[in-house]
């Protein structure tokens, strides 16, 4: 996985061992709903307790079985999908955001301090192989995708920090200068630069392209950080499908065979790692702070479908 995992993010969690599992198999399936839901959320709550700690940042939900890694990609397999994240975050509506949360428990001088990161959830399959999604493809079955970067960022802050007590004198500035100058170049080549005859379902923008591509003081300052990358938008990109998305319905029309049947969209957007006008730079990037009395079992249904 560390080795074919088109996600960069994903490729240093699994290479650390850091990334989280819940693997069911056709008899977890069979024994019925309330089976599942346990079994999920038993996985997400050890998840959740390890990123307190930020021991974890990723979290896998995995179906493995031959029959739903054989099976079309059509409506049953949507129905499979909507099931299954139905069990996991209490919502099931396709083509929109479903979000989980993370907390990271901080040690500022011996004062605890909690921040709060909500986390987008991912469908991928089997079926994506061969396909014009198959960036979305995981071998064995289907599963959803869950990686928190701004809470992988800040826990790589508290590190240094603790490794390098100067940097403390920054703890301010940190954080957002770790989601730009680190979060926002690997992002970047996560999605790929365009090229001629590429099967990638997303890919860069020029810069210039979009009205957010402003030559601002931030980006002059960005511009050495982001080396090559500087040539193409460090707020949006353009794809196939909508990546925050957690179950595009475009994966389940057998119809859609090639990638000239889908249109191309460029509301796909980088702002929420570097922007404070993006109203999920603080719920996504630098995380909010939470205390006791926000406290809610993290084993609670959540999601949410607003858009940005």
């Amino acid at each position: 996985m560390a080795e074919n995992q088109p996600c960069w993010f994903g490729k240093m969690e699994a290479k650390a061992r850091r990334l989280a599992f819940c693997i069911l198999t056709e008899n977890d399936i069979e024994r019925g709903d309330d089976h599942v839901r346990a079994a999920i959320q038993a996985e997400r709550l050890d998840w959740k307790r390890r990123a307190a700690s930020g021991e974890s940042h990723g979290f896998l939900i995995v179906v493995v079985s031959e029959r739903v890694a054989t099976a079309r990609p059509n409506g049953a397999l949507q129905r499979l999908a909507q099931r299954l994240c139905e069990l996991y975050l209490g919502a099931d509506a396709i083509d929109e955001i479903h979000l989980d949360d993370l907390i990271l428990e901080l040690d500022a001088n011996g004062v605890k301090e909690w921040r709060r990161w909500r986390v987008g959830a991912n469908f991928f399959s089997s079926q994506g192989d061969g396909r014009w999604w198959r960036d979305h493809r995981i071998p064995g079955g289907i599963a959803f995708s869950m990686n928190s970067v701004g809470h992988m960022a800040r826990n790589r802050v508290e590190v240094a920090s603790r490794r390098k007590p100067e940097l403390a004198a920054r703890c301010a500035a940190l954080p957002r200068e770790k989601l730009a100058y680190w979060a926002l170049p690997t992002a970047m080549n996560t999605i790929g630069a365009p090229v001629q005859g590429g099967t990638r379902g997303t890919w860069l923008a020029k810069r210039g392209e979009f009205p957010e591509d402003r030559d601002t003081p931030w980006f002059e300052t960005a511009r050495a950080e982001l080396r090559m990358l500087a040539e193409y938008s460090e707020n949006r990109y353009k794809g196939l499908y909508h990546t925050d998305h957690t179950i595009p319905t475009v994966y389940f029309n057998e119809a859609l065979t090639s990638r000239e049947h889908v249109s191309e969209r460029d509301d796909l957007f980088f702002t929420y790692l570097h922007s404070a006008s993006d109203e999920a730079f603080e719920s996504m990037g630098l995380g909010i702070e939470w205390t006791r009395d926000d406290r809610t079992e993290p084993t609670d249904r959540d999601s949410d479908r607003s858009e940005r």
